[in-house]
């Protein structure tokens, strides 16, 4: 009976040993959150602000990575979040024209030290600047934040790549790689972004996809949540157009999460949110739960 009772102890602690401890383990969310348009009908922002007041409340992420945020929905996002800081600029002007990519923190976990915006073009440091072929300019925001949990320093980049030019992606994949291997070196690193790559292309097929997954993982040993997960509770599109067919929709992701190896990610899903026929995004908010891989 000795030896059963202490084979149990030793069985119960070596499982609490390998069970994350909730005071350092991360909930990442990533959403492109759809710009600011009157002309969504049900859809338009102001109907979505309590879906998505509701989703983060019951979630609890300490980071998130948003996309297409207008400032007035920037200032509604504080509102909304009081228990969070954030950083980012405006992509037009880099103040508060255009759309921005905020990281929003949690302020009772994390300290900011320090945060800067690029552009996704020939030009990084030029405001406002378009690279290449796209449409629109394009930028990365970044964050270093020291977590208070660990007492690790991380940093998180988020970024939207256009949506138009191909050219503009694959060199943006490029210039994204360098700048997080430039900025962040091995230090802990998240990327979180919606990054108009899906598994396919109708003209160009896996190409951009892989120069995407093959660039993160060469150069920066980066790998996508979703992947890397031991456990994944959901999948597939991540975009979902504002569609009442949207279950009908391909399945692949244009929003991922990226994690280097100091990492370990626990659980991946796509979480589908919608209240009353009212969608909180026309994308899905993507969410990994993951810990140190070194405590």
């Amino acid at each position: 009976m000795k030896g059963i009772v202490t084979s149990f102890l030793c069985g119960l602690l070596f499982f609490l040993a390998l069970k994350p401890d909730p005071d350092t383990e991360m909930t990442v969310v990533n959403l492109n959150i759809r710009y600011d348009n009157p002309e969504d009908g049900k859809n338009k922002w102001e109907n979505r602000i309590p879906i998505v007041r509701s989703y983060f409340n019951q979630a609890n992420p300490d980071l998130i990575g948003f996309q297409e945020v207008t400032y007035r929905q920037l200032k509604d996002l504080e509102k909304i979040l009081p228990a969070y800081g954030f950083v980012g600029k405006g992509r037009k002007d880099g103040i508060k024209g255009g759309e921005y990519n905020p990281i929003f923190y949690r302020k009772d976990r994390f300290q900011l030290l320090a945060n800067a915006t690029f552009w996704l073009s020939e030009t990084p440091e030029k405001p406002g600047s378009i690279g290449w072929d796209a449409q629109l300019p394009r930028i990365v925001s970044w964050a270093k934040l020291k977590d208070g949990e660990s007492g690790k320093i991380i940093f998180h980049f988020n970024t939207h790549f256009d949506n138009k030019g191909m050219d503009s992606r694959f060199k943006s994949v490029d210039l994204l790689a360098g700048k997080i291997d430039e900025i962040a070196g091995a230090s802990p690193v998240i990327c979180t972004g919606d990054f108009n790559i899906r598994k396919d292309h109708p003209r160009y097929g896996k190409q951009p996809y892989r120069h995407l997954i093959d660039s993160f993982s060469r150069r920066l040993q980066m790998e996508s949540a979703e992947f890397a997960a031991e456990k994944v509770i959901s999948a597939g599109a991540t975009g979902n157009g504002f569609e009442e067919n949207w279950q009908e929709r391909p399945p692949n992701a244009v929003d991922y999460i990226f994690v280097n190896p100091q990492f370990k990610i626990g659980t991946y899903q796509v979480d589908k949110i919608i209240d009353k026929g009212v969608f909180i995004a026309d994308h899905w908010p993507v969410v990994a739960k993951m810990v140190f891989s070194n405590p």
